[in-house]
């Protein structure tokens, strides 16, 4: 059995699906030993393009280096992979980097150790934590030539992406639940209605829990069917830029603590206001996660973070 290190690449359509339908199709016609995690890099040649989702898998089979490219290339051109602009945008590319065998120096068709792979970052990255010692070039490993590379332009997404999992965005709606409910207890145990002439901070807490309300309601309307308490996307779902989201990236967050901490300032509830801001840290921590889902989902989302800078508040926060 020899060893191949393939680096995959997709920045067309469903790029996730691309490489998880590559994994499953090299799993079927080899042995599949290791998948890297899942970096989102900036395009390196070619016209400009989206970003690209990259990945290392490795596996072990009695196939030929010619014979593993042919498979490679069936693979490819199963997710309608084009080859009409060189270094252009695709739907997949699977190229083989390294091998525990021989050298194979076939030009054009075929050359192992890549003859580029000791300059792509993208490739050592996610190659280095599945076979740091994989060889890379004469003499030279993956981890010895990492360090040579520029760094920047990749970025970590998932440590385990083979497979959809839904379970830690059900985590972090049962957590946000019990935040929920300690603030209600707390208007309940220590908040009371005014039972005379409303003071400033009352009306400051009204004021706030009516923006809530109406943050709320535009972000939904603007989110449509893609509205979805879980921090993964909603399957089939867009990436929405619209609406309040032309300003702020989350802006339903920012509603739901605006009305919480409305209601606590109106209620008189110091305890309920100061879980209000811990739910705003909650929702920082949340955010961070649902922002590397939303970037392995829509590949416009990169640019879309660096156009709307601002998560919550607007020129603020």
């Amino acid at each position: 059995m020899t060893r191949y290190a393939l680096a995959l690449g997709s920045n067309l359509g469903d790029r996730v699906d691309h490489l998880r339908a590559a994994l499953d199709a090299l799993a079927n016609k080899t042995e599949l030993v290791a998948v890297s995690p899942l970096y989102e890099t900036e395009p390196v040649g070619g016209p400009e393009q989206e970003p690209f989702l990259n990945a290392v898998a490795i596996v072990e089979t009695r196939l030929g280096g010619h014979q593993l490219l042919r498979l490679a290339h069936e693979i490819e051109g199963a997710r309608g992979r084009q080859r009409e602009v060189e270094w252009g945008p695709r739907t997949l590319d699977i190229d083989i980097v390294a091998t525990d065998g021989e050298a194979i120096d076939d030009p054009p068709v075929l050359v192992v150790p890549h003859p580029r792979a000791t300059e792509r970052r993208f490739v050592l990255e996610p190659l280095v934590g599945v076979w740091p010692d994989a060889p890379v070039g004469r003499g030279v490993t993956a981890s010895e030539a990492l360090p040579r590379t520029p760094p920047g332009g990749v970025d970590l997404l998932a440590i385990e992406w083979s497979r959809e999992r839904r379970w830690p965005g059900r985590l972090w709606v049962a957590g946000q639940l019990v935040v929920f409910a300690a603030i209600g207890l707390a208007y309940v145990i220590e908040g009371s209605m005014p039972d005379g002439r409303v003071g400033i901070g009352r009306l400051i807490g009204a004021l706030l829990g009516l923006v809530g309300l109406v943050g709320m309601a535009w972000s939904a309307r603007s989110l449509g069917a893609g509205l979805t308490a879980v921090p993964e996307p909603a399957s089939g779902g867009a990436m929405i830029v619209s609406g309040p989201y032309r300003w702020v990236r989350h802006p339903m967050y920012t509603s739901v603590v605006l009305l919480f901490a409305g209601a606590a300032l109106f209620l008189g509830s110091t305890s309920a206001l100061a879980l209000s801001v811990l739910l705003l840290v909650y929702f920082w921590l949340k955010s961070r996660y649902e922002e590397r889902q939303l970037r392995i989902a829509y590949s416009g989302y990169r640019f879309y973070r660096g156009r709307v800078t601002s998560r919550f508040i607007p020129f603020f926060l």
